[in-house]
C-alpha cells in the first residue's frame, strides 16, 4: 500500500504537477503587450529624439516604467515612461494613460547623438506579447519586437519618421472583411 501511495505521488509529480504549472503560469505570466511603434525627431547635427509607444492591456499586472532601446550603434538606454500621473514607478517615471477598451498608452522617450552618419537600426524587446493572436500561433511565446529603421546623413536635415495619427488597436474579426 506505501508503494502504491509512491506510485500515485510519483504520477502526480510527473504527469499533473507540471500540467497544472504550466497552465497556472501562462496566466500568471499573462502578457499585456498589444500594438506599438518607434519614431524618431531630428533634434540637430546627429542627434535624434525617439519615442516608443506601446498600447498594452491595462487590466494586466505586468507593466514597464521603463524600457531598453538598442540605438543600432552598439549602445542602448533605459527611457522612462513620460505620460501619466506620477505613481509607483522608481525614478520619477510616470503610469500611462488609459484610453479605454482596457488600453493603456505608454510613451518612453529618449536623446542620442551618433559619431556618424549611417543607416541605423532603433529596436525593442518585451516577452509579455498577448495571447491567443489566431496569426501568431502560440502567440505568448513569442517576444513583442519593434524595429524602426533611421537614416542618419548631414544631407537630409530634419530626417524625421511619419507620425501615425491613429492608435494600432483595432481589433480584426475572422471571416469579415476588416
Amino acid at each position: 500500500e506505501i508503494i502504491a501511495d509512491a506510485s500515485v505521488q510519483s504520477f502526480y509529480m510527473k504527469r499533473i504537477l507540471p500540467f497544472i504549472f504550466i497552465c497556472f503560469a501562462q496566466t500568471l505570466f499573462a502578457t499585456h503587450n498589444r500594438a506599438g511603434e518607434i519614431t524618431y525627431r531630428y533634434i540637430s547635427g546627429f542627434t535624434y529624439e525617439v519615442t516608443i509607444t506601446t498600447y498594452t492591456r491595462g487590466s494586466v499586472q505586468a507593466d514597464r516604467c521603463e524600457l531598453t532601446l538598442f540605438w543600432g550603434d552598439g549602445t542602448s538606454s533605459i527611457l522612462p515612461r513620460v505620460n501619466g500621473l506620477l505613481g509607483t514607478c522608481q525614478g520619477g517615471a510616470r503610469m500611462g494613460v488609459n484610453i479605454g477598451g482596457d488600453v493603456q498608452k505608454n510613451i518612453y522617450t529618449g536623446r542620442h547623438t551618433y559619431a556618424t552618419a549611417g543607416l541605423y537600426d532603433l529596436s525593442f524587446e518585451d516577452p509579455n506579447r498577448n495571447a491567443g493572436i489566431n496569426n501568431i500561433p502560440q502567440s505568448v511565446s513569442v517576444p513583442f519586437f519593434l524595429k524602426s529603421q533611421l537614416v542618419v546623413d548631414a544631407g537630409l536635415k530634419g530626417n524625421s519618421s511619419p507620425l501615425l495619427l491613429n492608435p494600432p488597436i483595432d481589433d480584426g474579426c475572422l471571416n469579415r472583411r476588416f
